[in-house]
């Protein structure tokens, strides 16, 4: 007996799936009960009772497709994961209150509208743009993953060629915009990797090169425009992906060695690793990371207030808002900020455990990896314990393209979790 073809079993699935709101699940609960109503029946024919009585008797065992209907609409009701949500907004919160004291005590203002002001606008275009991810359905993206990888090295390509220096950054100037397109390329790549990766045969030498050439590329861009922690964290990402994806760990040897070959000689020729190496050489030239560490080992339980010993320290707003938030609010503001930075982490990454679809576990893979290597980059880097380099504290640190993009990446992360029960690909609602 063939359970899609007998009209009054699908006309119950069909009454159950009425009650149910989010449409997306439809097909996989469908799906589920259909093979619920499989085994049933088979039960009843082996018993020896005619079709037209074990279809009576599976829908009667089923129970009311109504109330069925609704328990299902109870578990399967989409909702975000709000311990993530509430704490990229505490870490928002104390990123613009940041920025209000910064501009107060006049550590900054290089720009002509007020840093405040502007980290609001990035956050609010950033929430617009979040929430409609939300709603949007993140498989659509996975079709186009090779065409997002191809704009992203094609955008590279155009930083290095027309980039415009600022600070010490590589930006692409579009009009009045100045675009960081480097700070975003690890994420962006992420993405486009997420979906080529799904379901790549790593075991095929043909594919294997493939698959470390499509790594190998923008790694070479990124060090051409000559950001080491933005190659790094890229890397390790690919290295991440490679792995989730079915790479053998040997696979991902052969790339190891050919970023750790890479990183060697970008570092023999770059001013911040070589100060990391002998930070007391230029002490009264670039050399921060002693002047932090002693700003931060001295702030006490409480820190120093708004005081103007940070005044001959730069980045304040960016690459060492770890510093200017510990050294101002105390050891105590900073230990909770990294303890959250922990759990943020951890409850990100406890999505993959929960996901069905393989593409979402991939995508997941690459977002928490990137953003715990930023947090920890950022910290380590703000007490001496890393290089110091162009990497800000996400949400927090000030930079229109990053913040926004981060929100946009919170916003796939909540569409993912929202749709955590879905494995398939493709969409299908009939």
């Amino acid at each position: 007996m063939v359970i899609t073809e007998n009209d009054k079993i699908m006309a119950y699935i069909n009454d159950v799936c009425s009650q149910i709101k989010f449409r997306e699940v439809h097909n996989e609960i469908k799906i589920e009960l259909i093979s619920h109503f499989q085994e049933i029946v088979e039960g009843y024919l082996l018993d020896g009772f005619s079709e037209n009585e074990v279809v009576s008797k599976a829908i009667n065992q089923m129970g009311s497709a109504e109330i069925v209907g609704k328990q299902l609409n109870k578990v399967h009701k989409p909702k975000p994961e709000w311990s993530i949500l509430s704490i990229s907004l505490i870490f928002v919160s104390l990123g613009l209150l940041a920025m209000h004291f910064i501009e107060k005590q006049g550590l900054f203002t290089a720009t002509p509208i007020p840093i405040f002001t502007r980290s609001l606008i990035f956050i609010i275009i950033g929430a617009v743009i979040g929430t409609g991810l939300y709603f949007f359905d993140y498989r659509k993206l996975e079709p186009y993953s090779k065409h997002i990888y191809l704009v992203s090295v094609l955008t590279l390509v155009i930083v290095i060629i027309l980039g415009q220096r600022f600070n010490d950054n590589l930006y692409l100037r579009i009009g009045p915009l100045y675009l960081n397109i480097v700070d975003i390329s690890p994420l962006l790549l992420s993405i486009a990797l997420s979906g080529i990766f799904n379901n790549w045969d790593w075991n095929k030498p043909k594919k294997l090169f493939q698959g470390l050439l499509l790594c190998v590329v923008p790694l070479i861009l990124i060090l051409v425009i000559g950001s080491m922690s933005n190659s790094i964290i890229y890397s390790i990402t690919c290295i991440i992906l490679m792995i989730v994806s079915g790479a053998r760990y040997r696979n991902s040897l052969v790339y190891i060695g050919i970023v750790s070959g890479m990183m060697i000689m970008l570092s023999i020729i770059s001013t911040p690793y070589r100060l990391f190496i002998n930070p007391e050489k230029e002490f009264l030239g670039s050399g921060w990371t002693i002047q932090l560490s002693k700003l931060i080992s001295n702030s006490g339980l409480y820190g120093h207030g708004f005081t103007q010993k940070l005044k001959n320290i730069p980045y304040l707003h960016t690459d060492f808002m770890f510093s200017y938030i510990t050294v101002t609010f105390g050891w105590i503001v900073g230990s909770v900020l990294a303890a959250l930075v922990v759990i943020y982490i951890i409850r990100i990454s406890s999505i993959i455990s929960v996901v069905k679809n393989n593409y979402a576990r991939l995508l997941i893979s690459g977002f928490v990896t990137i953003f715990a290597l930023q947090f920890l980059w950022n910290i380590f880097m703000n007490l001496g314990l890393a290089p110091i380099s162009g990497v800000g504290l996400p949400f927090m640190s000030f930079g229109g393209t990053p913040l926004i993009f981060n929100a946009a990446i919170l916003g796939i992360i909540s569409s993912i979790y929202r749709r955590r029960y879905v494995s398939k690909t493709v969409i299908n609602n009939s």
